[in-house]
């Protein structure tokens, strides 16, 4: 068996660029670290965000620190990519890309030596990955077929693509639960465009409803990093708000008001949530707030949509 390298270097200042890389030969040792990082003290510039960045006619990935400094557009591919995330030691990102033509696949982008891997083979339309907190597997929602989309996992090397939940209905979001024990998930009920959140065990048993009665229920969601609240957006057409929910109370608190507001995600250390909003004259921009909803700031401010903003750990 392949050694493991150890990916726990920072992504350097200096500008870089996946645009013009190859994908590497699948024979090199691309096991991620396995080791489950605890909540971390916030960063110089509070910490950084890749997001998902309309350019022209194609979606990029775009990084930037959270206090709008340090902008770098990464890819500038004829291609769309989506759903960036990080490894749990921040040495490398998973996201979902149609670079090489057809459906959409993964790909693990590895900061050292700036190398490009590709998880999966044209198994059907990948969407939302979410590693594992050990870095061992990545989560990812998976349309096989021409039924629903479903849940599947992948090893970090892209060995052993395999189904995990297949659900009675569309899944658009899935997150991996810091401890490792549940996966929470976005699944299609009975309304079209909203769903629900539900839980399992990481094995995919014990399915259960989580939310009930909150209307209009978006297709994103994340972990705090104690593992308490999970964030979710919600509300009608055009008048979306962030909710914290509170996983064993099941009971769910409004953190936004107004603006059109999706995509939340929790800064490392659970002080800080990034989100996007169209509050900035209908523009799609890349926000951040304390876990009350106070302080919100604008960090970027783009005349083209930024969305999906994750926390680099």
């Amino acid at each position: 068996m392949a050694a493991a390298i150890v990916l726990c270097i920072l992504i350097p200042s200096n500008p870089i660029s996946i645009s013009n890389l190859t994908v590497s030969d699948k024979s090199l040792p691309t096991a991620l670290a396995t080791r489950t990082p605890l909540p971390r003290p916030t960063k110089e510039h509070i910490g950084r965000l890749i997001f998902t960045c309309t350019r022209g006619d194609y979606n990029q990935l775009c990084m930037i620190n959270a206090d709008g400094t340090g902008y770098q557009q990464l890819s500038k591919l004829e291609a769309h990519s989506y759903y960036p995330v990080y490894s749990p030691l921040g040495g490398s990102v998973v996201y979902a890309s149609n670079q090489n033509g057809g459906v959409f696949d993964l790909f693990l982008f590895v900061f050292d030596g700036a190398r490009l891997l590709r998880l999966t083979q044209q198994i059907g339309n990948v969407i939302s990955p979410s590693f594992s907190p050990d870095g061992a597997k990545i989560l990812f929602a998976n349309r096989a077929a021409e039924g629903p989309t479903s849940l599947w996992t992948v090893d970090s090397t892209g060995a052993n693509p395999d189904l995990l939940y297949a659900g009675p209905n569309t899944i658009v979001a899935a997150d991996w639960a810091p401890a490792g024990n549940r996966i929470a998930f976005a699944m299609a009920v009975d309304q079209p465009d909203a769903y629900e959140v539900f839980l399992m065990n990481e094995d995919g048993t014990d399915v259960r409803q989580l939310t009930r009665g909150l209307p209009g229920i978006g297709g994103s969601l994340d972990w705090s990093p104690d593992g308490r609240f999970l964030l979710i957006y919600a509300g009608p057409p055009g008048d979306k708000n962030i909710f914290l929910v509170d996983v064993e109370a099941q009971t769910a608190a409004q953190l936004t008001s107004g603006g059109n507001n999706a995509a939340s995600s929790f800064s490392p250390d659970g002080q800080w949530i990034a989100f996007n909003s169209l509050r900035n004259n209908d523009q799609a921009d890349i926000f951040i707030m304390r876990t009350d909803g106070t302080d919100v700031r604008q960090v970027t401010d783009n005349p083209e949509p930024d969305w999906q903003p994750q926390w680099e750990p």
